[in-house]
This record gives structure tokens, sequence and C-alpha cells, in this order.
């Protein structure tokens, strides 16, 4: 069998929770059959060599980026939300048309490849991954209230409220124009693909088939978790912070839940892993908050862990930071939205707690408790095991790529 996968992005370094996705969704794929790659690139970011062994040709094309002026009129004539008409796929259609390999099935990473480049296989079987429900996205996004700064005076926060105001009114559009793309794309493929049943549900569509998220296994980590690991209390958050739900998160928690925690707590911590920091826009972080950053090697980091926290407000589908959580042993607390997809049961693998108090509450019985931390973490690691390592994922993809082609899979 003979497979085309066209993505948004390249994948490689696989660093963030998209691109990780990706490569996993890509090894299923080379498992099935010989699977070569299209996608787009930002030639100001860092590529690493294609690290995928049984992965065939990988062809890139510019990924061009418009501004809100360029896309803007289109966005009020047309149909499409904003995230669909803020890159320009007319290089990367002329040079796709220009490749175009013959192939039995089209992998579609997002629906924003197949509505660009789909025309150019009509009739070849078709999958896209939607990954999330990005009008259920927008929907949560509309619940949040907007970002006070105490350091922007009445007029700045009149700003802030102007700017949050006119945002939630574009997102109502989008809301409604998601759906409507979702519906089209799904009666236009074979097959649509979301990370949870909860999510076939949600989107009422009857092509729509679950590939779960998740995470690769973690031998070396330590399933100790009756004693604290260093001096100070240590809660820690991992996700890129130019993704606005964990911008969110990260917000609410710190502004929210940790002092509620360090008035009882006062040496508890929040460390702070990821990319995208000036999104949190805090010039001092609050007291009791490490803004580390993106790192290279995330071990050490959960390694020095009591709690992982997963204050996620917003977002649909799964949270890889949930699954490595859980492939490292750590005791863990989040809100529903967090963890929903993810066959977490609240006291067996998590708590689950949603707004500040009790989610601070949590974070103390864990941090208090090590009977109950090892009894969470061990019940976690335990499904993780079961359900959700990259290696059961990939078999997954193969699986569902055979079927869709009508091909056997190879004895």
């Amino acid at each position: 069998m003979r497979i085309l996968a066209v993505a948004e992005l390249y994948p490689w370094p696989a660093l963030d929770g998209y691109r990780q996705r990706l490569h996993h969704m890509l090894a299923g794929l080379a498992a099935a059959g010989t699977t070569e790659l299209f996608c787009l690139t930002d030639a100001r970011s860092e590529r690493a060599e294609p690290a995928l062994e049984g992965l065939g040709r990988v062809v890139t094309a510019p990924r061009v980026e418009r501004s809100a002026k360029q896309w803007a009129g289109d966005w009020i004539r047309g149909g499409q939300p904003r995230r669909m008409l803020s890159i320009d796929w007319r290089e990367a259609h002329r040079e796709l048309g220009a490749w175009a390999p013959e192939v039995d099935l089209v992998w579609y990473s997002h629906i924003d490849s197949w509505a660009a480049v789909s025309d150019l296989y009509p009739d070849t079987p078709s999958i896209v991954d939607f990954d999330n429900l990005e009008n259920l996205l927008l929907r949560l996004r509309r619940r949040t209230a907007p970002r006070m700064d105490a350091t922007s005076g009445v007029l700045g926060a009149a700003s802030e409220v102007a700017r949050w105001a006119m945002s939630r009114s574009f997102d109502l559009v989008d809301e409604r124009r998601w759906t409507e793309v979702q519906r089209h794309c799904s009666n236009d493929v074979d097959r649509v693909v979301v990370c949870s049943p909860l999510d076939v549900q949600r989107s009422g569509l009857d092509n729509a088939v679950v590939v779960p998220n998740g995470a690769g296994a973690n031998p070396s980590a330590d399933p100790d978790r009756t004693r604290l690991r260093g001096g100070e209390p240590t809660m820690t958050f991992v996700g890129a912070l130019d993704y606005e739900p964990n911008t969110d998160a990260v917000v609410w928690f710190a502004r929210e839940v940790l002092p509620l925690v360090r008035r009882r707590l006062p040496t508890a911590r929040l460390r702070v892993v990821g990319r995208g920091m000036e999104a949190l826009r805090m010039a001092e972080p609050p007291p009791g908050v490490e803004l580390v950053g993106e790192v290279a090697d995330l071990s050490p980091h959960l390694a020095m862990t009591d709690v992982s926290v997963v204050p996620i407000r917003l977002g649909a589908g799964t949270r890889l930071k949930v699954l490595e959580a859980m492939a490292n042993h750590l005791p863990m607390v989040s809100t529903s939205v967090g963890c929903e997809g993810i066959a977490l049961g609240d006291g067996v693998h998590a708590l689950v707690a949603d707004d500040p108090r009790r989610f601070a509450d949590a974070c103390l019985r864990l941090l208090g408790d090590g009977v109950l931390r090892q009894r969470l973490a061990d019940g976690a690691a335990e499904l993780f095991a079961s359900h959700y390592r990259w290696d059961v994922v990939e078999d997954s993809v193969a699986r569902l790529a055979h079927e869709v082609a009508g091909s056997a899979p190879a004895s």
C-alpha cells in the first residue's frame, strides 16, 4: 500500500503536542505501507532530520503566513474560520500538484490540510485527523472572562474588556463555521479521527473514529511517590504557553489557586515548563511561581515533581501532559476539562476539581499524603500501560489505514 500524509507543520523535532501526535501517526502509517510526507515548513525554524525509520520521501513547501489585514476581507466574505485563512497554501498546492505521487490512501493532518489540497486527490480513499473539535474549543473559550492586569489601570482594563468582547464575537461566528466545515469534511472523506469516544459523540459525525493520544513509556521513572522529591513541595505544569488553553491554565492557577495553597503550605511552588513564556504577560511571576521555559529534556523536571497539575479550562481532544504524567508515575490534579477523553477516575487515577478552592484542596491533599500519592500514581501508570502507550496508538493507525484503503495487513 502507498500512503501520502499531508501536514501543516514539519514534525521534527517533535517537542510539542501536535508534532508528537503527527510523528506517531506517521509511524503507524509507515507500518501499514510505503508512506511519504508533504508538509509546510517555516524557513526560520530549525529542522531536524526525520526521526522515523521506514518513512519514505519527505517533501516540504514554504509555510506562508497571512496577516490579519490580508485575510480579514476573506473572512468577512467567506465561510471559513480565521485559522484556516491565516496560511496561504497556494504555493504548496502548486508544489504538491507538480509532485502528485500516486497513492492508495491520503492522511490529512487537520482540516486545514484537507481543505487546501484535497482537490488534488478527489477519488482517493482519505482520512482526516481532526485531533481537536475546534467548534467546541471556541465554545469553551467564550465562557472565560477577560484577563485583567492589576497594573493596567482603568483605561487599560477597559481596553482589555473591549478586545475580549470583540474576540468572543468573532469566536461565535467561527464556532458556527467550524461546525459546518467539520460536517462538510466528514461528508467528503472516508473517516475523520478524534482523540476520544467523548469527542466522537460530541462531533455528531457518523464516520468519526477514535485514535487516542499517547505517550512514551519511561522505564527510568522512579515509582516511589511516598516521599517528596526536594526541600520544597513542587507542583509542575508542562505545556506550550503560546497555546491559549495552556496560558489560561497557568494564569488561573497562579492567581486563583496557588495563593490558597500557599496560605496553608507557604513553601509550595509551581514550576512552569514550556516555550512561549512571554504569552503569560508576567513581568514578575507571583510568589511561588518559577518560569522554567523551554527545555530540551523534560525528564529531569518531571523527576523533581511531587504533583503534576493540569488546570485546563479550555480545549477539546485529550491532553498529552496528562498522559506524560501517567507514563512518568506522577500524582496528578486536573480539572474535568483537562482530563476529559481519558479514562481517569477521580480518586482512582487522579484528583479532579474545577473551582479554585477545591483544586487547591486537592493539591494540598496530595502534597501532604504520601500514601494517596502512591495509590493514584500506581493506578494511573497501570491505565497508561494498558491503553495509552504510543505503540498501541500506532497499531490502531495502521489498522485504520488498511481498513480505509481496503487492503489486508501483511501477516
